[in-house]
């Protein structure tokens, strides 16, 4: 095997913490649900434990509005992970949700700062979920 045989058939990092399965189940039934303070409210990303803003500790999975505005993109030319390194220039973005959260996205259509977007939880090559931004026409 070559080493670029090796690299094409790399798979995404799989590493995710046991919450952010509940990402992974809202890609599978195409939803955008993010995790939601019963308690406060707050949308919460990344996934977490406790609400980041009143400490509580029971988190349930809603859908959320799935439109927000793309704040700022830059593009890799270098990574660690063989998935990535293969796949390289690779654009990623910061997106302010229109539910509350700052989130990094993918951005494999492209995009500019201050363009709205619309999100997506989708499952890449490992079956994970992954939040991607498209340009919203």
């Amino acid at each position: 095997m070559t080493i670029s045989d090796a690299l094409n058939g790399a798979l995404p990092p799989g590493a995710r913490s046991a919450p952010a399965a509940g990402l992974t189940e809202a890609a599978q039934r195409g939803e955008f649900a993010l995790q939601v303070c019963p308690s406060c409210g707050t949308v919460q990303y990344p996934v977490r434990d406790v609400c980041d803003r009143c400490l509580h500790t029971t988190l349930i999975w809603k859908q959320v509005p799935d439109t927000g505005v793309l704040r700022a993109t830059t593009t890799l030319h270098h990574s660690n992970e063989a998935y990535f390194r293969a796949r390289l220039p690779w654009r990623i973005g910061t997106v302010q949700l229109d539910c509350g959260p700052f989130a990094i996205a993918h951005l494999p259509e492209g995009g500019q700062a201050d363009q709205p977007v619309r999100l997506s939880l989708e499952l890449d090559e490992g079956g994970v979920a992954v939040l991607v931004a498209r340009p919203v026409p």
